[in-house]
């Protein structure tokens, strides 16, 4: 038996998931909450299989309620069942650890299917969500590949040298430039890459195995 709790504050809209879930014989919807504040207080109590958050709560949203339930019980699965599909709140949430991203135009077929699915170990990114995500991959990805072609040797060298610790003197002297043209470069890096100084340059260089 799948043990599972709802989370919503809209109690009309719980007890329908709770009709909708309880039509199969292998799903117990053991508790309801109506804040993310006793979502984590009943998950403390019952340590059900899987936790149904809404985002938009009173006393902790559903991504605050997330991040408490997966560091104390981090076995608890989690979906989050929303409206809000923005990229912020996605990404916020599989940051904290939830494994199903659902939107609440789900009919009670699939959402009986993706409490099997996710009790099986499986992510699960529902319709618009999981599509939006995608795009986002794909912008993100393009963007860098649009940072690697403007890159040059030069500026390979010049984030390394600033990787080493040198100033732009330094690096201005090591690379026959003057300091202010040194400088300039940097400020385009800075551009490019979209920080906000010299050290971030190459924290943004590391992290996408541009150096």
């Amino acid at each position: 038996m799948i043990r599972v709790i709802i989370a919503d504050d809209h109690s009309i809209f719980a007890e329908s998931l709770q009709l909708m879930l309880q039509q199969d014989n292998d799903i117990a919807v053991e508790g309801i909450a109506l804040n993310g504040k006793d979502a984590v207080t009943l998950c403390m109590e019952l340590l059900p299989d899987l936790v149904l958050l809404d985002i938009k709560m009173p006393g902790y949203n559903g991504i605050e309620a997330a991040k408490i339930i997966k560091n104390t019980f981090p076995d608890i699965k989690i979906a989050i069942l929303t409206t809000f599909e923005d990229f912020e709140n996605i990404t916020q949430a599989f940051i904290n650890g939830i494994n199903g991203y659902i939107l609440k135009d789900i009919t009670s077929k699939e959402l009986v299917l993706v409490v099997k699915c996710i009790i099986c170990g499986f992510q699960v990114m529902h319709g618009p969500a999981g599509e939006f995500l995608q795009r986002e991959f794909i912008r993100l990805s393009n963007n860098m590949g649009y940072q690697q072609q403007q890159l040059k040797d030069e500026d390979i060298k010049i984030i390394k040298l600033i990787s080493d610790g040198k100033s732009n003197r330094e690096i201005g002297e090591l690379m026959n430039y003057t300091e202010g043209t040194i400088k300039n470069k940097v400020s385009r890096l800075i551009e490019l890459f979209e920080v906000n100084d010299r050290t971030q340059v190459v924290v943004h260089a590391l992290k996408n195995n541009l150096i």
